[in-house]
């Protein structure tokens, strides 16, 4: 993991001082500077196992309102099994997991900070590093519906109060 976040630091800093070096030579009048595209060197994706794509299979897709506000995207990546969420113009490329409680956790590759967490009515994404939630209750069009249709219960499928006709017959 060392060597993937020294090579995207490497290509980071490379780009900046290339970006700054074009930026401090103006360009001749009528003329325009082609400045070269530099790209990190991250290794290949690992193929996605199958507990992996039944997780991908089941995060939700598209497009997301936010609190606030905000909104946010899953979208499918080029390498099966993986998954891109977009937010505040940064794209983090996630593997989806499927926990003990049946939530689908996008977690960031590389050892990454972020983690998007989707429960049926709901989604939020979190910085792990921090601690802290960077944005929360985003849904996605079929969470809307699934919370209109789980009118009689709570997200987590508890009995709420009433619910359970307790008297015996």
């Amino acid at each position: 993991m060392n060597l993937v976040h020294t090579l995207a630091l490497a290509g980071a800093t490379l780009a900046l001082a290339t970006s700054a070096v074009a930026q401090d030579k103006p360009a001749a009048k009528g003329t325009a500077k082609a400045v070269p595209a530099v790209v990190a060197a991250l290794p290949p994706l690992p193929e996605a196992n199958p507990e992996q794509l039944v997780a991908a299979s089941q995060a939700y897709v598209g497009a997301y309102d936010c609190e606030f506000k905000q909104t946010l995207s899953v979208t499918k990546h080029s390498v099966e099994g993986y998954v891109v969420v977009t937010f505040s113009s940064k794209a983090y490329t996630m593997k989806p997991v499927r926990s003990s409680t049946g939530a689908v956790r996008l977690e960031e590759v590389a050892g990454g900070p972020m983690l998007m967490v989707q429960i049926p009515t709901k989604s939020m994404l979190m910085d792990t590093a921090r601690g802290r939630r960077i944005v929360d209750a985003c849904v996605h069009e079929e969470q809307v519906k699934e919370a209109r249709a789980d009118t009689n219960s709570n997200a987590l499928g508890m009995n709420m109060p009433g619910q359970v006709d307790t008297a015996k017959k």
